[in-house]
């Protein structure tokens, strides 16, 4: 992993998912970059403070405020990890893709809950609606997490859709090198057919070389049964692949990704 973007917009929540993100830099010798959009006029009614109404002065802003950030990180103990600012006006969605992209991102972080804390679980955020539009995996940070390694994954597999492959395989480089033990979940409404099985046992195999374990387990509702499997095996960090939906089902819906992100107490990776 070389290169980690950290979305921010200054909340309180925000900059302890910059915590977590220096963290992580520094126990994998990436560099950290540091990104803020900013607007003129505010683009949520919820949020508060001095909209100036020159653009110069607020990008101004906008980046002492990232160098303020940037500062206070290197302060935390350990070497210090290569930190860049950018900020950029426009639609903070925009902004985010473009600067993943244009930096060859291998990880964005986001914090789960923004400006607008308490509708965040009611209606999601500005974070969980990056989980269907990303194109770099997405670690999303819930309010009061601290980073203390990612030793335990756990990553749910629904077994009634094969598993991406090329999806699977970033999962793998990822908990490689993190260190991780993957717990993997598959959830199945018949969990002792035999086609079950052979599925969970290809499974198994692709993870030969990864110190694994594997449980199946039926269950119709897949946040209820992942959430209770996370925190019974202690895990750091939940996994969850790409769920191929189409476009009218993408606007009348959020996917089960989505759903665990805006409700989740555990930092989720939504791997694309």
């Amino acid at each position: 992993m070389k290169t980690i973007i950290l979305a921010t917009d200054f909340s309180h929540n925000a900059n302890r998912a910059a915590h977590f993100a220096r963290q992580l830099a520094h126990d994998q010798k990436a560099s950290l970059i540091l990104v803020h959009a900013y607007q003129v006029w505010p683009d949520n009614p919820a949020k508060t403070g001095d909209f100036p109404l020159s653009v110069e002065a607020t990008r101004e802003s906008s980046e002492k405020a990232l160098r303020r950030l940037a500062k206070e990180l290197n302060e935390l103990p350990g070497e210090e990890v290569p930190i860049r600012c950018i900020a950029q006006e426009g639609h903070a969605m925009n902004v985010i893709r473009s600067v993943s992209t244009a930096e060859h991102a291998d990880l964005l972080i986001m914090s789960t809950v923004g400006t607008a804390p308490d509708s965040t679980q009611l209606m999601g955020s500005l974070a969980t609606e990056m989980v269907a539009e990303t194109e770099v995996p997405l670690l999303l940070i819930p309010p009061g997490i601290t980073y203390d390694g990612l030793k335990n994954v756990v990553l749910g597999i629904d077994l009634a859709t094969p598993p991406n492959a090329v999806a699977l395989d970033t999962v793998l480089h990822f908990t490689r090198s993190f260190g991780s033990v993957i717990n993997i979940l598959c959830i199945s409404d018949k969990p002792t057919d035999t086609d079950t099985r052979q599925q969970a046992e290809h499974i198994r195999r692709l993870l030969n070389q990864q110190p694994h374990t594997l449980t199946i387990e039926s269950g119709e509702g897949i946040y209820d049964t992942l959430i209770t499997f996370a925190h019974t095996n202690k895990a750091d960090l939940i996994i969850m692949l790409p769920q191929m939906r189409n476009w009218l089902l993408k606007l009348v819906s959020e996917g089960e990704t989505q759903r665990m992100a805006r409700l989740s107490d555990l930092p989720l990776l939504s791997v694309v």
